[in-house]
């Protein structure tokens, strides 16, 4: 089996894990379950109601996480089937995003060729972006990128936020086991997932365990988040995906350094 054994941290948030945890144990791995987030919706709903209810007013939504897709459609129902067949269209920030729409009934007519919202922004240019009303459900700690480079480049953005993050419940056995027995690799699919890593284990522990594995990542911004607390990075994916992060933890497990660090 292509993970052979291998122990692989997973970090997602417990609606997340098992997916991912799947996935690593169809590759032969044994996942290490330690969720780092937790998702709920939006404290105040209201904004993205109202967007909602004003749907065939806009020209494109866009999803810059499966996230985002998920908790618009939970407070959209009904009206997606009824507004989507119109003008509207659907743009994805990468392949996981694309799914999480299609579970949901809506078809992606655009994906970012490089899974950024800064990859996001640079396929809808090619579109025509000015003079276009754009909506972006988002997290209520997400980046700007997105939203700041749309309204740049001339468009009427509205951007209500449909879920926020805060740092899952600490499990003391957990930090204590993770501690003692750190696994080859550790999985980060987002800086919030680093953040609250450290926030749950502490920033001692959090480095004593990440400097005695492999550290992969999705995408350069999570990257970052590892990087300025000068922590190596040693897997980041050509694709950034789940599958992708996996693709790329086999590839380098099988060059002999794999084995050292």
């Amino acid at each position: 089996m292509p993970l052979r054994g291998l122990r692989v941290l997973v970090t997602r948030g417990e609606g997340q894990a098992r997916e991912f945890s799947d996935l690593i144990h169809g590759r032969g791995g044994v996942p290490v379950l330690f969720p780092t987030i937790r998702i709920v919706a939006a404290e105040d709903p209201a904004p993205l109601d109202a967007a909602i209810a004003s749907l065939p007013t806009f020209d494109w939504v866009l999803f810059s996480s499966a996230n985002g897709v998920r908790y618009f459609a939970q407070r959209a129902g009904r009206a997606i089937a009824t507004a989507l067949p119109g003008r509207l269209r659907i743009g994805s920030v990468g392949p996981g995003t694309t799914q999480a729409a299609s579970d949901a009934g809506m078809t992606v007519f655009l994906e970012a060729g490089t899974h950024t919202a800064e990859g996001l922004l640079e396929a809808l240019a090619h579109e025509g972006i000015r003079g276009k009303r754009i909506l972006v459900p988002r997290a209520a700690e997400g980046r700007e990128a997105l939203v700041d480079g749309l309204s740049g480049s001339g468009a009427e953005v509205v951007a209500p936020v449909a879920y926020q993050t805060g740092a899952a419940d600490k499990n003391e056995a957990a930090c204590r086991a993770l501690l003692a027995d750190p696994p080859d690799v550790c999985t980060f699919a987002s800086p919030s997932s680093v953040r609250f890593f450290f926030e749950l284990m502490g920033e001692t522990s959090a480095r004593s365990v990440l400097s005695r594995s492999r550290t992969a990542v999705i995408g350069r911004v999570t990257a970052r988040a590892i990087e300025k607390r000068n922590i190596r990075v040693d897997i980041i994916p050509a694709e950034f995906t789940i599958p992708g992060m996996l693709d790329a933890i086999e590839s380098h497990f099988c060059q002999p350094e794999g084995a050292a660090r």
